[in-house]
């Protein structure tokens, strides 16, 4: 008997939940789309998307294993703190990837125009959806950093990880970087960054995606809040 409500418990924990199931949907809906690209075209033109949905959708999988091993063994050993903060600081490595497909919007002009309507909807789905992911990653950020660091730290880390997700923008749509860069050519990527950093260009963007990126995660952060609010509310009648 015991065997069987273990059983029970484990299929149940299988079902994915509905933040997963959302992701899932728009994936679906960006693979769709480009499937019906490369039937109508013959060429795989649009396969680039493929690569940067799947860096845009990496960041996630880092902080839910920070957030998992915090949950588990809490942050007191020195092994788990390191894990979790090496956790923490690659999922900042790899964010600027999930908003990054907005800039693919660039590509349009060099794209054939009887498609233009079509690429500029697949583009954007598939932007939205990196996007979409990224802020939820930031969003368990916030939360892994507020049960660590405290809230006022925790909102500092935010916007800060904002403002140098704005610059990795930067440096990966005009300097060609990208973040697997850090590990085959870490010295480069360091003394070019530093460089880049008076390029008015580089400023530009950064001011620009920074501003942005708050933006919409405070928004994102307010509807989050909101349905929490009202389910916190409901459970008190």
């Amino acid at each position: 008997m015991k065997n069987k409500v273990l059983f029970k418990h484990s299929k149940m924990n299988l079902k994915p939940s509905k933040p997963t199931i959302s992701v899932l949907i728009l994936i679906a809906l960006c693979s769709i789309l480009l499937m019906i690209r490369v039937y109508k075209t013959g060429t795989f033109l649009g396969l680039f998307l493929v690569w940067n949905l799947f860096l845009a959708i990496t960041p996630i999988l880092f902080i839910f294993l920070a957030k998992k091993l915090h949950d588990h063994y809490g942050f007191q050993k020195l092994g788990i703190k390191m894990a979790i903060l090496t956790l923490m600081t690659t999922w900042l490595l790899f964010f600027p990837n999930s908003p990054y497909i907005i800039t693919d919007l660039m590509h349009l002009s060099h794209l054939p125009k009887h498609l233009l309507w079509f690429d500029a909807v697949g583009i954007f789905i598939t932007a939205l959806t990196g996007l979409i992911v990224g802020l939820y990653s930031m969003y368990h950020f916030q939360i892994l950093s507020k049960k660590i660091f405290g809230n006022t730290v925790a909102w500092f880390l935010v916007i800060s990880s904002a403002i140098l997700s704005g610059f990795g923008l930067y440096l990966g749509r005009f300097v060609r970087f990208n973040s697997w860069d850090l590990f085959s050519n870490p010295t480069h990527l360091i003394k070019q960054s530093v460089l880049e950093t008076g390029n008015p260009l580089a400023i530009q963007t950064t001011l620009v995606f920074s501003i942005v990126l708050i933006g919409l995660y405070l928004s994102f952060y307010n509807l989050i809040s909101f349905k929490h609010e009202n389910i916190k509310n409901a459970s008190k009648f």
